[in-house]
């Protein structure tokens, strides 16, 4: 295989972003635009981007006369995504809590919202896709079911940013889509 400076990605442009849905929404064929409604964004996310982990259990068989490995076999695999969301809206902190709506009542400079946390979380399960951007190359990971796992502790102290942690485990199908000229030619 050679090597082509061309196919070295460094994603986060501006126009990256993860697009939540309610599940059973419709997941996109195409990167030219965004997801549609009822996909919404989350917004700024942290620095650090979207990790993407895979992890595989592999039994390991070894002969009786010796104790080198003749053959592997995976017997399961889990996929994940953590993201860091930057801002505190209805959307993150319903993926965070597993809250319900807002309540708002009066109007104007007088309004206040009402949110009621869950006193136990149950499973909070969204379709999800997670755009990468890196120039004129757009790659979408296209899920049909993630479930919040784990969330991180949410700093309220004037030296840090309020930041919502989240994993996101995969669960069912999943795939990606991109316009990386690597994966198009023929």
């Amino acid at each position: 295989m050679a090597k082509n400076y061309d196919n070295v990605r460094v994603y986060g442009d501006l126009e990256s972003e993860v697009f939540f849905a309610p599940l059973g929404s419709t997941l996109p064929t195409v990167v030219t635009t965004d997801p549609a409604a009822p996909f919404a964004a989350v917004g700024w996310l942290g620095e650090d981007g979207v990790p993407l982990s895979v992890s595989t259990d592999v039994e390991k068989f070894k002969g009786w006369q010796g104790g080198s490995t003749l053959r592997t076999k995976v017997t399961g695999t889990e996929k994940s995504f953590q993201i860091q969301c930057l801002e505190e809206t209805p959307g993150v902190t319903e993926l965070y809590f597993g809250h319900g709506d807002p309540v708002v009542t009066g109007v104007g400079a007088d309004a206040v919202a009402r949110v009621d946390l869950p006193e136990g979380i149950g499973t909070v399960a969204r379709a999800a896709v997670v755009k990468f951007v890196d120039g004129g190359v757009t790659k979408f990971l296209c899920c049909e079911r993630v479930e919040v796992t784990d969330r991180a502790e949410v700093s309220h102290a004037n030296a840090d940013m309020t930041v919502y942690g989240l994993t996101l485990d995969i669960i069912g199908d999943s795939y990606l889509l991109t316009n990386a000229p690597a994966y198009t030619a023929a």
